[in-house]
């Protein structure tokens, strides 16, 4: 059983049946603050599960502008 997982324009197969959100970005070596994962079309907290069927991409949050 695996998660898939979408990360940067690849599909990232984990070896687990479920997992939760802040788990997943430590492993892609990531920081809640400086990606965000998204599941079934949502933004989720760091603390939901994610399970294998669901559908989940990791996005980096990037932030610009002047002043």
């Amino acid at each position: 059983m695996a998660l898939k997982v979408v990360y940067r324009g690849k599909e990232i197969e984990l070896p687990v049946k479920e997992i939760k959100a802040k788990e997943l970005l430590k492993r892609l070596g990531l920081s809640p603050l400086s990606a965000l994962v998204i599941k079934n079309g949502e933004v989720v907290s760091e603390d939901e599960l994610l399970r294998e069927g669901d559908e989940v991409r990791v996005v980096n949050a990037i932030s610009g502008g002047s002043v």
